[in-house]
């Protein structure tokens, strides 16, 4: 009986086939799967995508104009995606070459998802048989699980959610093809609710273990901050609208918005174009951490504010915090330019807690080297402000009058604050500072650097961001005296076009002094955010671009789009952000005293609870369908299959019943054409819309059919 059980199911595989109907619902899941990686694609890539499904449509187009009932046209699966199979070998080959010499510029991971990505888009013109279509579907489930190493937000994932429901609906429609796509999807559903239910209580009390494997990281950073500006690279950042991080101060009032300067990288080094961290802080940074190398403790005083940071994935290693910054996580390494490093690279969104004293100064004293690498200019690459910084030192002794004059010129020299800065010859300071008198961030903290640092004055570029996007709607607001209310809670959130660079000049008695050219030149920058002219000019040089203001002046689309934010910031906070630490001090609140067996037994609990719901419910599902009357042309089925099972031949339980009478029809041939009809009577009956007369006629002729069969298998 096993051997022709085999049999049947060999047979079963061979004759697998795919109704017109779901070939078109396997082709959209596979456009949703793909849809998914689309942004992290090369261009030539998404083109030869976009080729073999369209030649898929096509072919699925001309199997459906054969058949006059386009939901009952059974196509075989080889035919319905017929290709020659050299001219798959040839694209296969081909591809894989292209992968091959991209691979250097893509990076591994890169690379890898560009393999598969292609693997799956040629799989499916080779479904010969069931194994081909599980393969297909689990290829495209894995490539959901791949999106999500590069983007994890809430919209994201509800998005990744509704295409692995519209998989398993494929899955479930392919071996059920009477059920409606209605039924089908809602029947996913409810099993992935139930499962739910497990899943979420292992996320919560399963111990967090540290990954056993690392994703590679791509050989291109995303959109962000690089650790080398000149002239145009930060008005460039300020079209992306991507999130770089957020800030929650835990209930604190959040300071204002003229002192949000989160530093990031301090830039020393300038070779007449370009300005860039010095070659101590690079080592540091590719050093493995270790409590050797994180030896700087900065001198601090004055008050402190505590606050939470979480950056998004950057594939780099630097972190951002208000001056002076201090830290007591592990994983955060201050360096001595108050800068703060992460002991690894930022692959994925990273939580960590800072403490800051705003009023702390900066050094106040600085050693020779430091002084003479910030007095550091090349000679005769700028030559009229190297002119002019002569002449500063001349007229003014104190330092601090130098830059104040300096300062002067960009407030009343007719600068201007731009992001359609005109392009500088070899990036030229002196032809900015004395011709074209427009630019942006980065052209003003430049020169001004520049100019400091020839009249004598130790000078450096801080990168970062200025500002951030206020949050309230989880704030509370209390009432106070004054007739403005004290906000506490809420959120920052901090985009790419909030990058800024300032500069930082070295003040005997004071040390390292924070000191914004822009603030001279575009003032409402500084105190308040993006200026009218300055939206405008992003938007047209930008279509798609989300301003910060873009949506204020309507109020409900502000609200709906502050809202959504929240709810992100909730979902990155608690689930993407959920650590062993959380998990431990949860856990802590829940069970008192931490133990290892106490997080145990609530697994155990857990588990064994699940699996006696899901018992449960399969009981009562049974039951149910117990109760349910059996119609006699099920009965009469049953009881032939009954028969057929005697003689050796039973039906397996995923096999559809057309699927079945195929295979009776190979093994049994003397009751091949009487045992087709009784099925194709016993399907019509089971689903479709009869009247009482027609029902009672197809019944008289089904048993009619059963007499006869039975007959003949007893001769048999």
């Amino acid at each position: 009986m096993i051997i022709n059980s085999k049999k049947a199911l060999e047979q079963h595989a061979i004759a697998f086939k795919l109704t017109s109907k779901n070939g078109w619902l396997l082709w959209c899941c596979q456009l949703l799967n793909l849809s998914s990686l689309l942004s992290e694609l090369s261009t030539w890539m998404i083109a030869v995508i976009a080729l073999c499904l369209c030649w898929q449509a096509l072919l699925l187009h001309n199997r459906s104009n054969t058949s006059k009932n386009y939901t009952k046209a059974i196509i075989s699966a080889k035919q319905q995606m017929a290709i020659s199979p050299m001219l798959l070998l040839f694209i296969a080959v081909s591809g894989c070459i292209a992968i091959a010499i991209s691979a250097r510029s893509f990076g591994v991971l890169i690379s890898m998802l560009h393999l598969i990505t292609f693997a799956y888009t040629l799989k499916a013109f080779e479904i010969k048989q069931r194994k081909d279509f599980y393969q297909l579907l689990l290829l495209g489930l894995f490539l959901l699980a791949s999106a999500l190493i590069f983007k994890q937000t809430l919209a994201f994932s509800l998005f990744i959610l509704f295409i692995l429901i519209v998989n398993l609906t494929v899955l479930h429609q392919v071996f059920s093809p009477t059920k409606t796509l209605l039924s089908a999807s809602k029947t996913v559903c409810i099993l992935l609710l139930q499962s739910s239910l497990l899943a979420v209580t292992l996320f919560i009390v399963f111990p967090r273990l540290s990954p056993f494997w690392q994703v590679p990281s791509a050989n291109s950073a995303k959109t962000g901050l690089s650790d080398e500006v000149s002239p145009g690279d930060i008005a460039s950042l300020a079209l992306s609208s991507d999130l770089a991080f957020r800030v929650d101060f835990k209930g604190n009032q959040i300071p204002g918005y003229s002192t949000l300067y989160w530093r990031a990288m301090t830039l020393e080094n300038f070779d007449g174009k370009k300005w860039t961290r010095t070659k101590a802080d690079q080592n540091k940074t590719s050093l493995q951490y270790t409590s050797t190398n994180a030896i700087f403790e900065p001198v601090v005083s004055g008050e402190s504010i505590l606050y939470d940071v979480t950056v998004e994935p950057s594939y780099q290693s630097w972190l951002f915090g208000l001056a002076v910054a201090t830290s007591n996580d592990a994983r955060v390494m201050l360096l001595s330019d108050y800068t703060i490093q992460s002991s690894n690279v930022l692959s994925q969104i990273t939580h960590y807690q800072i403490k800051s004293y705003l009023h702390s100064p900066l050094d106040f004293k600085i050693n020779a080297a430091d002084k003479q690498r910030n007095l550091s200019i090349v000679k005769g690459s700028n030559p009229k402000l190297e002119k002019l910084a002569a002449q500063l030192k001349q007229q003014y002794a104190e330092p601090i009058d130098r830059a104040q004059a300096v300062l002067e010129t960009f407030r009343e020299g007719n600068y201007f604050y731009t992001l359609q800065a005109p392009k500088l010859l070899n990036n030229s300071l002196d032809q900015f500072y004395f011709d074209t008198k427009a630019g942006f961030c980065e052209h003003y903290a430049s020169s001004f650097t520049y100019l400091m640092r020839a009249a004598g004055i130790p000078a450096r570029v801080v990168t970062g961001y200025l500002g951030g996007e206020y949050n309230n709607v989880n704030a509370e607001v209390i009432p106070q005296h004054s007739p403005q209310s004290k906000r506490q809670g809420g959120h920052l959130s901090i985009y790419q076009y909030d990058a800024h660079a300032w500069s930082e000049i070295w003040l005997q008695g004071i040390g390292w002094k924070k000191i914004d050219p822009t603030a001279a030149v575009d003032p409402q920058r500084v105190e308040s955010g993006w200026s009218n002219a300055l939206i405008t000019q992003q938007l047209s040089m930008k279509n798609n671009f989300i301003g910060l203001y873009q949506f204020k002046n309507i109020a409900w689309l502000n609200e709906l789009r502050l809202q959504l934010d929240a709810l992100d910031y909730q979902w990155t906070r608690w689930v993407l952000g959920y650590s062993s630490k959380q998990q431990y001090d949860l856990l802590k609140r829940w069970l008192g005293k931490y133990m290892p067996w106490k997080t145990a037994g609530i697994v155990a609990i857990a588990f064994i609870l699940a699996m006696a719901l899901v018992t449960l419910f399969y009981r009562i599902n049974v039951k149910m369908f117990k109760l349910k009357k059996v119609t006699p042309w099920i009965a009469l089925y049953q009881k032939l299959l009954t028969v057929l099972a005697a003689k050796g031949l039973p039906k397996p339980i995923n096999m559809t019943a057309l699927d079945f009478s195929r295979v009776v029809s190979a093994r049994l041939p003397q009751i091949s054409k009487e045992f087709i009809e009784f099925t194709v009577i016993f399907e019509q009956l089971n689903y479709k819309k009869l009247t009482d007369s027609e029902r009672k006629l197809q019944l008289f002729i089904l048993q009619k059919h059963y007499k006869h069969i039975t007959v003949n298998l007893k001769v048999l």
